[in-house]
Parts: C-alpha cells; sequence; structure tokens
C-alpha cells in the first residue's frame, strides 16, 4: 500500500513524466567545434553558486561498479580526471586505472550513437573525448584547485545553445536503447500495480536518509545471496516494475530532498537516525501548511504569533488522503519505523488536540518545532532518545493516541538533574512539563473520568501529588528569597526524592522553610501564607511514602503551575493584602 501511494504521488505530481531524464544542476557547458577541438568552457554557476537546473540523461546507479552517463557526467566520467588519483604536480596527468576506465566507459555510449546513427555532434563528442589535447585544454580553463570533482559538465557543439544531450536524435536513439534493453528484461505480474510488466532487478536508491550512505541507499533490496531464496535472483523474490521502483523512488527522494529552509523539504527529522515524511491527496500549498504546523520554522514561528491555528480547521475537501512514513538509515539499507495513512481532516483535528495538550501556563496556544521537545527530553551526555521514541511520539500526535509512558518517565529524569544551562532553563522546563501534561492527558484510564490536567495554577486542585508540587515549588521561592542565588538549591538536590518519596524528604525541607521565614522577617509574611494555604490542601495524614509515575507527572506539573504563579504579576487586592517583596519574573 505504501509504494502504491508513493508511485500515484509520482505520477500525480509529474515526477515520473520522464523516466529517463531527470534535472540536475549543470555547472558547465564544454563548447566544442564539429571536429571536436575545444573552445571553450562555460560557467552556468549562478549567484548561489548552483549551476543552470538542466534535464539530462538519468544517471545510473553507482557504488563501485563503473556506470557512465549519457552525454553529461561529472569529471571522472566525461575527462578522466580524478583528483584524488591524479598525481602529477599540476593535476592532469594522463587518466590512468580507474579514471581511465571512467573515461573509456563514457566513450563506449557515445560511440554507441555513432555506430548506429548518423549525428554529427556525437561524431564530435566523440572525437573530443579521444583527444587528450582537448581534454587537457578543458581542464586548464580552471585552476587545478578550482576542481572538486563534483561538477557536472554536459557538451555544445559550434554557435548552438542546445546541449548535445537534448538534441531530439540523440533523445529518439537514447529512448530506443532503453526500450530494447527493457525488452530484454523478465516479466511478472507487479506485487504494487497487478500489472504484467518488466521486473526491476534492483531498485534506484534514496538519499538524503539520516545515517544512511550519502550515495544513496535501498528500501527494497535482494543485493546479496543471503536475501534470496527458492532459486529467485534479486527483484525476482518480491517482483516490482521497473516503472514502479521508480515512481516510490522519485516519491520519497523529492519528499527528502534539501530545501533552502529546511533539511528535508516535505519531512520532520526524529532524532539523530529518523526523518518522517508525509504526502497527501491535498495540494502542495495545503502540505506546505500542514507542515508548517508540524514542524515550524522561526519564520513560520513569527507567522504564527498573530494567528497560530489559522487554517487548521478542517475543511470541505479534508476527507483527501493523508500518508506518512517514518524512514531510518543502517548502512546501505533504509528501514521503515512506521507507516499510517488517514485523512487530512482528521490530522488537522489531532495537531489541534496535540497543541492544546501541550499548552501550559502563560505560553500562548500555538505549534513548537518537535526537535526542541525531542532536545529538551534527551539526556545531558548528548544521546539521543531510544531510536523509536521520538518516532511513537509524533506518530501519536498525528494519530491523536496516546503518547508512549516512556516519554514520560524520560521528561521526568530529565527534571531531577540540575540545569545545565540557566540561560535556557526557564524555556527547558516549560516543554519538560508540557511534554508531561500532554502524557497525562492521553493516558488511558481505568476509571470513568479521564485525568484533568488544567493549563495554569489550579488551586482547588486537592489532588496529593499535585498539592505536594505546588508545596514543593513555594518551599524554594522560600529558600531563594531568604538565601539568595545559591550554587545549590532545594530543586538541585531534592526534586527528585521529593517527588518519589515526599514523606522522607518533605518533613526535612518543613524545618528547613521555618528558618528560611524567620530569616525574612516581614518581608516573607505572604510567601508563608502562600504556604499555609498550600498545606492545609493536604490530607491530615502523613506524607505519601511512595509516588508513582504519573503521580510523579503531577507533582511536575503542580510544580510548575505554581512557580509560574510566582512570576505572574499579582492583582491589585492581593499586593496589598501582602508586605513581601514585590513578585517579577527574574528573567
Amino acid at each position: 500500500m505504501m509504494l502504491a501511494a508513493l508511485n500515484a504521488f509520482a505520477r500525480e505530481r509529474g515526477l515520473a513524466d520522464d523516466p529517463l531524464y531527470e534535472v540536475k544542476p549543470v555547472d558547465f557547458l564544454i563548447r566544442i567545434d564539429v571536429e571536436g577541438g575545444f573552445i571553450g568552457l562555460e560557467s552556468t554557476v549562478g549567484e548561489g553558486g548552483k549551476g543552470k537546473p538542466m534535464s539530462i540523461p538519468r544517471l545510473p546507479q553507482r557504488s563501485a561498479n563503473i556506470a557512465a552517463g549519457f552525454f553529461a557526467d561529472y569529471p571522472k566520467y566525461v575527462l578522466g580526471h580524478d583528483k584524488e588519483e591524479s598525481t602529477a604536480p599540476k593535476g592532469w596527468a594522463r587518466p590512468t586505472g580507474k579514471s581511465a576506465a571512467k573515461l573509456d566507459a563514457f566513450l563506449a555510449l557515445v560511440q554507441e550513437v555513432t555506430a548506429q546513427a548518423d549525428i554529427p555532434e556525437a561524431r564530435a563528442v566523440e572525437a573530443f573525448l579521444k583527444n587528450a589535447s582537448s581534454r587537457r585544454r578543458t581542464l586548464a580553463a580552471r585552476e587545478p584547485e578550482e576542481w572538486t570533482g563534483s561538477e557536472m559538465l554536459a557538451f555544445v557543439v559550434g554557435e548552438s545553445t542546445t546541449p548535445v544531450h537534448q538534441l531530439s536524435g540523440i533523445r529518439a536513439w537514447w529512448e530506443q536503447r532503453a526500450g530494447a534493453r527493457a525488452a530484454l528484461g523478465k516479466t511478472a505480474v507487479c506485487l504494487v500495480s497487478g500489472k504484467v510488466s518488466t521486473v526491476a532487478g534492483t531498485h534506484p536508491k534514496l538519499k538524503n536518509v539520516p545515517q544512511a550512505q550519502s550515495s544513496g541507499a535501498s528500501l527494497v533490496s535482494f543485493n546479496a545471496g543471503a536475501f534470496e531464496s527458492h532459486g529467485l535472483k534479486q527483484g525476482d523474490n518480491a517482483p516490482i516494475s521497473q516503472d514502479v521502483a521508480l515512481g516510490y523512488v522519485l516519491a520519497l527522494n523529492d519528499l527528502l530532498r534539501k530545501s533552502e529552509q529546511r533539511r528535508y523539504r516535505q519531512g520532520i527529522q526524529l532524532g539523530d537516525d529518523s526523518v518522517l515524511v508525509f504526502w497527501t491527496g491535498s495540494s502542495p500549498q495545503q502540505e506546505s501548511l500542514l507542515l508548517s504546523w508540524m514542524d515550524p520554522t522561526d519564520e513560520d514561528l513569527k507567522r504564527f504569533l498573530e494567528s497560530p491555528l489559522r487554517g487548521l480547521e478542517p475543511g470541505e475537501l479534508d476527507d483527501r488522503a493523508f500518508y506518512a512514513v517514518t524512514l531510518a538509515g543502517n548502512s546501505g539499507r533504509v528501514a521503515v519505523r512506521d507507516w499510517f495513512q488517514s485523512r487530512v481532516g482528521d490530522v488537522k483535528h489531532h495537531i489541534q488536540r496535540y497543541f492544546e495538550d501541550l499548552r501550559i501556563g502563560n505560553a500562548p496556544l500555538g505549534p513548537i518545532p518537535v526537535w526542541r521537545l525531542l532536545k529538551a527530553v534527551e539526556a545531558p551526555s548528548g544521546r539521543g532518545l531510544s531510536p523509536d521514541l521520538a518516532t511513537r511520539m509524533v506518530g501519536a500526535a498525528l494519530r491523536g493516541h496516546s503518547f508512549p509512558r516512556q516519554l514520560l518517565t524520560a521528561a521526568l529524569d530529565r527534571l531531577r538533574l540540575p540545569p545545565a544551562d540557566d540561560r535556557f532553563e526557564r524555556e527547558q522546563l516549560r516543554l519538560r512539563v508540557a511534554l508531561i501534561k500532554a502524557t497525562l492527558s492521553r493516558l488511558p484510564r481505568s476509571g470513568p473520568a479521564p485525568l484533568e490536567v488544567t493549563v495554569s495554577l489550579d488551586k482547588n486542585n486537592r489532588m496529593p501529588p499535585y498539592v505536594l508540587g505546588r508545596l514543593f515549588a513555594v518551599l524554594e521561592r522560600l529558600q531563594g528569597a531568604a538565601l539568595g542565588d545559591l550554587n545549590t538549591t532545594i530543586r538541585d538536590r531534592y526534586f527528585g526524592a521529593a517527588s518519589r518519596n515526599p514523606a522522607m524528604v518533605f518533613p526535612r525541607l518543613i524545618q528547613l522553610s521555618v528558618h528560611h521565614v524567620a530569616k525574612l522577617g516581614n518581608s516573607g509574611r505572604w510567601l508563608e501564607r502562600t504556604k499555609s494555604e498550600v498545606v492545609a490542601l493536604l490530607p491530615s495524614e502523613r506524607f505519601p511514602r511512595v509516588l508513582g509515575l504519573e503521580d510523579q507527572g503531577l507533582f511536575a506539573v503542580g510544580y510548575y503551575h505554581q512557580r509560574e504563579a510566582f512570576f505572574t504579576k499579582r492583582s491589585a487586592p492581593e499586593d496589598a493584602a501582602s508586605t513581601g517583596a514585590s513578585v517579577v519574573s527574574p528573567d
């Protein structure tokens, strides 16, 4: 189903309209005369440092093999020049070894054309390739250190402005050759399209998948004997037609390619080794908006300040299909971590709920980049979350499912550690507690009523874990007011223990707070009064000995709510009632 949806996407967006050609930036045109003599090297590189996008014959798959392009390729094939292999002082040594073999492969393809068709431009290119002096003059047109090996080269002959590979005769010969080769291939019923067609022995490779080879990696592959069975070779083990194989790969490569604003044109990076890409049956504009909500850039966030959810309301066309797949690279292969399909309207609804679940305190309702959330709960050692946790979290957000409990554990673990950087501590704390709140709000409950976690301080909430979290925030505030800035606060030393084993920690902290109040004098009366109000909400029996995982999450939410309330300006009557210091944000 996934491959069928990707293939349909490629056909709908016109990505597979020309299976033999692809658009790539061509950096230089080698202008030659009809005898193959070198005239000049014309750069097409624009202000952005990239060559002019041009339709060229699709380049063959390469790894350790030698496979030449057709009238357009890199210097290794067109000029037999490999900067790494060259040993001459100027870098213009005669091609040897692999460089010579690549030049010969490129020349052989051109000679196939000249042997079968009378095309003067093809004969001119053949003469150029055979002439070592012309090739050296081409290389000498630039300084040796300017050649990087990644320049795409093509040919123009005489005064023509049309590259040789785009001439009608050349195109016709290339298409005829491809058709003849396809006719020689094995045919079978394609598992994706259900039609009898030529089976792809090996599939094209995906590019820009995290942790995959830079040369590309395969999603479907039977390239070794260990993967084959019943005597079937390569693609015969799971027959997929050449057209479908090309279609799904073109679709994924289009979604995975880098854009000016993003690392993936239509994808969200999840940790170090995974990326979620999605596509829809809707318009590209709708997909762009969905991506902006799911993973906003800094520009998107500025735009969302005025109307964060504008356009997120399900519309009349929202019953169109939505597909998402999460891919992870492993050297030469690509693994599918998650895959699902839904409706655009349902996804919009779930994204809205996702934002509402994450909202906490005074923060405005709106998108939060996924990478910020994941960064807030990853271990301080720099090691990311477990490979599938980020995948499950984003998948649950888009499906409207419960978040994994591992996310609650990761956020609580991170809260128990002292802040790594005080500059970002308040923002990091907000993101961690927002994830805790969202996880608690979505947890399946055995009772009839779901767990309700409010956005801001709930003074009527008498649940002991929540009240204890509030009390801890008050005690921390008392310590800060009495002793000023400290290297180690009670939060640094006791937050983890207080949230797990309140009975062991709170008696000691309350005893300490008496000294803090005494030191503050009259200025600490309002904090003492707040402490008394919070303590009055607790049941009369002793503090709980142990809090479970969900209760520890409630403790963190109560702590954050009370802490944020301290940073919020109090109303005039409240100010009048207090005799203490003013309460403003320290940030």
